[in-house]
């Protein structure tokens, strides 16, 4: 995400979502009744019969209705009514418009006022455009599996299996590293992670490091137990993974739920709406954290418990849907907090 504005005395956000991830944030930031500005090509009829309908490109201000990210064109889909635009000739004023905003676009969001927490979102999805070309690679002695891990997700890319095995086949030359290499290239990471149990992440970084290939100097080793979906959640589990970006934010994530389940035991941390909302207005919640599933669902709700976490000076945290350890704060109702004091 490339975040060019943010102007809280205008409420007015400008940025250019890069990947599918920043028009997921947008979806989420996206409120009913926002304006955005944006542009749609629309067929335009002929005035005369036997002359070919005109495709023209109109720039509209829209006030918000809904917001849905289309995951499967990679699309931001925004439904509203059409305030103005221009050319004039075409616009049809109070009319419903379709935008679909996607990769490179630049989108402005005007606002009644932008809250911390939006701002933080967008921050991260700026900050996570850094990252999300970080790949890692498990491997032992007969198969690597390559993954890309952005801050939500844990994308598999390719599975590459060593063909010789046994010393019938000795004689013959391994091409194993090679085609690991092949497919490092192709997919072209910034930040390379091998792990896995023995020596053979030791053994290919060197082979890598001797092709001295540019741009792959930052390869790092960790070692796992095993390989696979299990060993990548060895990487996540343990904290491995924070040695190479420690601002990865699933497992920052991970670890705000994992302090809130510690505060809890304490009786220092309290759950659902009311409860929340009551610790909130005595001043006692150090961090207020929600369930993304929860905003979406509940949004204006949602919203009233941030705007209220924001003027009593508490933090917030928003739990990604992405993140599997979403589900522990959607349990407790999608709204907890941790308290500075125990309440009576």
């Amino acid at each position: 995400m490339k975040v060019l504005k943010i102007d809280k005395k205008e409420n007015e956000i400008l940025c250019i979502p890069e990947t599918a991830d920043d028009l997921w944030h947008l979806e989420k930031i996206i409120s009913k009744d926002d304006i955005i500005y944006g542009s749609v090509d629309r067929k335009i009829k002929p005035k005369k019969e036997g002359e070919k309908a005109e495709r023209i490109r109109l720039f509209v201000e829209l006030k918000v209705e809904s917001a849905h990210f289309e995951e499967y064109s990679n699309e931001l889909r925004i439904n509203g009514i059409i305030l103005s635009g221009k050319p004039e000739e075409f616009i049809e004023i109070r009319s419903h418009q379709n935008l679909e905003i996607g990769y490179g676009e630049k989108i402005r969001i005007k606002k009644e006022s932008i809250q911390n927490w939006q701002i933080d979102r967008l921050r991260k999805a700026e900050k996570a455009s850094a990252n999300d070309a970080l790949l890692a690679i498990l491997l032992d002695e007969e198969e690597a599996e390559l993954a890309f891990i952005n801050s939500y997700t844990i994308s598999k890319k390719a599975t590459i299996k060593e063909k010789i095995k046994g010393k019938r086949y000795a004689q013959e030359k391994s091409t194993y590293f090679d085609e690991i290499l092949e497919k490092i290239i192709a997919l072209a990471p910034k930040k390379i992670i091998l792990a896995g149990p023995g020596f053979t992440k030791d053994n290919l970084k060197k082979f890598i490091e001797d092709k001295k290939i540019k741009g792959f100097a930052n390869v790092l080793t960790e070692s796992t137990n095993s390989v696979s979906v299990t060993g990548f959640n060895e990487l996540m589990r343990e904290g491995k993974i924070e040695k190479v970006e420690k601002e990865l934010q699933i497992f920052k994530e991970s670890k705000v739920i994992e302090d809130f389940m510690g505060m809890v035991a304490k009786g220092k941390g309290e759950y659902g709406f009311d409860k929340v909302t009551t610790a909130l207005e005595l001043g006692a919640v150090e961090k207020l954290i929600i369930s993304e599933s929860y905003l979406m669902q509940n949004r204006e709700k949602a919203e009233k418990i941030l705007n209220l976490a924001e003027k009593n000076g508490s933090s917030t945290e928003i739990i990604s849907s992405k993140n599997p350890q979403e589900k522990i704060i959607h349990g407790f109702g999608g709204v907890v907090a941790t308290l500075r004091y125990k309440l009576e």
